[in-house]
């Protein structure tokens, strides 16, 4: 009996001893320290103990606008990682040598919202011309990022310029150092109405969801993290945590999107295609294009499975542009509404010819990018339009007869 009791004393005080060397570790170490856009206050906090207990590595975060920070690593302040609001800022480091390039990548998506305290019975439906001014009152006024800096104000200003609303707000804004200081002039109803992003929106309970922004009225909202140029050898690790499981499910419960890690040989396009990379990880909607007058309905921001036909029996509105061989090729019809949009990106996984016309006129591209080693998409063309069009979208010379398609409306 004693002798039990002896030995479960003694492994209790070895336990004992193990634990304690191992906090003496974690107190000791170097901690990571992170500089984070402020909307990712929240979920980080959550993750990084779970980084911690799983690496013994101490994480210290430093939270504030995507601006700010970016100015503070280049003034040599000192971080091991970069995680942003945007790409701009991302860039603006890039391009001074600060990031780590290869570990950069694209982590999270967002979206934008309208945001009133809980108690206020504002409704409004956010579309071109809506009724802001009349929404905020005589004196009210619109919180939101400072669109000169914040990334969050930057895609509020994108938005209402494309609902046709910026002109009217502009006077009335109140451009906040971060998006949760323009969170906290609506929780505390120093401002009627607000422009934050929905996981914002989500961890404040004195504030609701008015409605939420048209997805192709702004850029894509990307929370690109990369490690800087001076970091600690624990930066990697911490990246690829970003993308555990355990910080997949914390990033969803609170409201974020999930971009998938990029696919080898999606890289260097002309032009920013995270948004279509998105889409193209989706499952398809399986549609059939058409070979008459009654091209194939589709909508924006979807990605389609769509089955062609034999080129010879496709009756095209305008001859393609390029010149294909009808037998062994394959085409198809397609038409979108546009609404207000000004430009339309058409993008496909396959080599295939892309015209597309309004009332029976050929439209110009604008810019055109693709690669041959990406398994996702193989190329995007951009067409400009005018406001109210409905345009078709011509595909021909396709060697494949299922092809992947997506049509999207960039922000100006």
């Amino acid at each position: 009996m004693v002798r039990t009791l002896t030995r479960r004393m003694l492994l209790a005080v070895l336990l004992l001893s193990s634990q304690m060397a191992m906090a003496a570790e974690t107190d000791t170490r170097q901690p990571l320290i992170v500089f984070a856009a402020a909307s990712l206050t929240d979920v980080l906090q959550q993750i990084g103990p779970q980084y911690t207990a799983a690496s013994g590595v101490p994480v210290k975060f430093s939270f504030a606008a995507s601006s700010a920070l970016a100015r503070q690593i280049e003034s040599g302040a000192r971080a091991d990682v970069f995680f942003s609001a945007d790409q701009e800022w991302m860039d603006y480091l890039a391009q001074r040598n600060l990031i780590d390039t290869q570990s950069r990548g694209n982590l999270l998506g967002n979206r934008l919202v309208l945001i009133a305290p809980s108690t206020s019975p504002v409704t409004l439906k956010l579309a071109a011309d809506a009724p802001l001014i009349a929404a905020l009152g005589k004196q009210g006024r619109l919180a939101t990022g400072d669109p000169d800096s914040v990334p969050a104000g930057r895609y509020a200003k994108a938005a209402l310029q494309s609902l046709n609303l910026w002109q009217a707000v502009q006077p009335r804004l109140v451009g906040a150092e971060n998006v949760r200081a323009a969170l906290m002039y609506v929780a505390r109803g120093e401002t009627p109405l607000g422009i934050v992003y929905a996981t914002d929106a989500a961890v404040e309970p004195r504030v609701r969801i008015v409605d939420t922004f048209p997805a192709n009225s702004h850029p894509p909202i990307t929370y690109p993290v990369a490690a800087t140029r001076v970091a600690g050898t624990d930066a990697q690790s911490f990246l690829a945590f970003l993308r555990s499981e355990d910080a997949s499910r914390a990033f969803t419960m609170a409201g974020f999107s999930l971009i998938p890690a990029m696919v080898s040989g999606c890289t260097g396009f002309r032009f920013n295609l995270d948004h279509e990379l998105k889409l193209f990880a989706t499952d398809p909607r399986k549609i059939e294009g058409s070979s008459g007058a009654e091209p194939t309905k589709i909508e924006a921001d979807t990605l389609y499975a769509a089955l062609l036909k034999p080129q010879a029996a496709v009756r095209f509105a305008v001859a393609p542009e390029k010149i294909t061989v009808a037998d062994g090729s394959y085409a198809g019809l397609f038409r979108i509404d546009a609404g207000r949009a000004a430009r339309m990106r058409v993008t496909l996984d396959e080599a295939a010819w892309i015209d597309v016309t309004n009332a029976g006129r050929p439209l110009q591209s604008v810019q055109h990018t693709g690669g041959h080693d990406c398994k996702l998409l193989r190329k995007s063309v951009e067409f400009a339009l005018e406001p109210g069009s409905k345009p078709v979208i011509q595909i021909s010379g396709s060697t494949a007869q299922d092809i992947r398609l997506a049509i999207s409306f960039p922000a100006p």
